[in-house]
């Protein structure tokens, strides 16, 4: 009988240790959840299994994982997103930085404003909240981030200006055979003559402020025969036209003021419009659209860039 009592002490005494042990492992189990240690609290709470809320708090605590998990996913996958795209934006204000001078001017305020809208959309990653909702809410808008139109967008500009440095640079007092190169690709160009100190009509060849070179050519759409001169230079500008490079922008823009103050009278010269410190002439022999054809094909040749 003795020995019975002794038996049943002992169960006795291992159940108390066993409940014991399971209440120390419960709270630990606890304080791994609420210092948001799921992974560690979820182990625990799996071994208690049935101990009084353990599966209930297990299966908190493996939807808090998930939830992270696809969270920490997200926010990676975004933060991806936000250095590209702040690598975009950088590379745009780097290039308005250098402060280069552009064929098209207006590109440069529309890239700025292209930098602004790329900014403000750029998605400031929250705090990843604590309750198992609102973590999924989060990554749903963070699944959703898409930077693509404005990144696109941005880079259209960015290329658009920087295209367009490129083609100041062509005609950024360019030299005399570049221009004769370019006139020989011109359609309805027909000869070209370059003037040199003892034969130019002006006198303002590598003169201050006149023109570092300048060259004639004639057009097949103009009469010939019609235009006092025997040579192209004689002939000037009427036989088609002429390009008159300056070494700075002021200085052909002064010529072309110049030029204005004819137009409608008896010695007006044709067209003249300036392109970097190019002055694009055309004959007045042409019609009105003609030298605007010209002119734009001209231009066009002078600022092409080739590969």
């Amino acid at each position: 009988m003795k020995r019975s009592l002794t038996l049943v002490s002992l169960i006795l005494i291992m159940c108390l240790g066993l409940t014991g042990c399971k209440s120390s492992d419960y709270n630990k189990a606890i304080k791994f959840e609420e210092s948001k240690d799921y992974s560690s609290a979820a182990a625990i709470y799996e071994d208690l299994g049935d101990y009084k809320d353990s599966a209930d708090r297990l299966k908190n605590c493996n939807t808090l994982i998930s939830a992270i998990e696809k969270y920490d996913a997200a926010k990676k996958d975004v933060e991806k997103k936000n250095t590209e795209l702040e690598t975009t934006i950088s590379t745009a204000e780097a290039l308005i930085s250098k402060g280069e001078k552009a064929l098209n001017e207006k590109l440069i305020p529309t890239l700025e404003t292209a930098i602004s809208e790329t900014k403000s959309v750029k998605y400031n990653i929250p705090a990843r909240p604590d309750a198992a909702d609102d973590i999924v809410k989060v990554t749903e808008e963070l699944n959703n981030i898409d930077y693509s139109a404005a990144q696109k967008n941005l880079t259209k500009k960015t290329n658009a200006l920087e295209h367009s440095i490129k083609q100041y640079a062509l005609v950024n007092a360019p030299t005399e055979a570049y221009v004769i190169q370019r006139l020989k690709k011109v359609k309805n160009v027909a000869d070209i003559s370059a003037v040199t100190e003892e034969n130019d009509p002006n006198g303002q060849l590598h003169k201050p402020g006149g023109y570092t070179s300048q060259v004639y050519f004639s057009s097949n759409l103009v009469n010939q025969s019609e235009v006092y001169g025997t040579t192209i230079i004689d002939k000037g500008t009427d036989a088609g036209g002429s390009i008159e490079v300056y070494a700075t922008a002021e200085e052909a823009n002064k010529r072309k003021d110049y030029l204005a103050s004819f137009d409608g009278g008896l010695f007006a010269s044709g067209s003249h419009t300036v392109v970097g410190t190019v002055l694009v002439r055309t004959s007045n022999e042409l019609t009105a659209s003609q030298q605007k054809k010209l002119e734009a094909d001209i231009i066009a040749a002078l600022t092409s860039i080739e590969d």
